[in-house]
């Protein structure tokens, strides 16, 4: 009912004043204007660490930590931090800038490097949500010594709310989508209702990223070689 309240609320004002007037509304009031970035995201820019902000489980109680900082042995930009399981059993990063997708984008794609460790999520937000909803796509296990390209459809993300199952938020669409960030968990994507914690080791972790970007479906890249393949016969 709450999530119901939140969202029906959110709708009326994106009606009534669309989203560049919520902004400039926001600057009026004395709050500062959002900077915007689209895809790729280039993490082999150091001043990219700067734009992340940590959104750990202490705000639930918990005691876990998170930051991001560039890595010049790897050349990367690493989320990393120490994970205590007691408590919230989270920790996680905001990018600071809002995050715009265009209206046909079906996945991404992010070039990482992992610690072997289970629950890493990408995570995205969206205006259509209610607020606090997040919408989670889990990362396998990556391997330690090579960096890996995941292809991660959006169809994949789940939306959840403090670490559980939303069910009344609407499906995620590229338009609507304005915020990322970064999570290591215990809790399943789909919120703590649809699915057991995650079996995950505390202690130090680093999850190392070169790029996100805009990624083709299996199905669009399978169509597009349908027709190339019709155009040469």
């Amino acid at each position: 009912m709450l999530l119901s309240r939140l969202h029906a609320c959110r709708l009326t004002l994106t009606t009534l004043l669309g989203t560049s007037r919520l902004d400039s509304a926001a600057m009026q009031l004395g709050g500062p204007s959002p900077a915007v970035r689209t895809l790729p995201l280039d993490f082999t820019d150091l001043s990219v660490a700067a734009e992340w902000l940590a959104v750990d489980d202490r705000i639930m109680g918990g005691a876990s930590t998170s930051r991001v900082v560039y890595s010049e042995a790897d050349g990367a930009t690493c989320f990393e931090g120490n994970l205590i399981v007691e408590g919230g059993g989270f920790a996680s990063v905001r990018f600071g800038p809002t995050l715009r997708l265009d209206a046909g984008v079906e996945a991404l794609a992010v070039e990482a490097r992992g610690d072997g460790r289970m629950g890493y999520k990408l995570t995205l937000s969206s205006a259509a949500a209610p607020a606090g909803v997040s919408y989670q796509c889990t990362l396998p296990p990556l391997r330690q010594d090579a960096f890996e390209r995941l292809k991660l459809p959006l169809a994949k993300f789940r939306p959840s709310f403090r670490g559980r199952a939303a069910p009344e938020a609407p499906p995620l669409r590229a338009a609507d989508v304005t915020g990322l960030g970064l999570m290591l968990s215990r809790y399943a994507a789909e919120g703590g209702d649809a699915g057991a914690k995650v079996d995950i080791a505390p202690g130090p972790f680093a999850l190392r990223l070169r790029r996100l970007e805009v990624a083709e479906t299996d199905l669009a890249v399978n169509g597009r070689r349908w027709v190339q393949a019709r155009a040469g016969s």
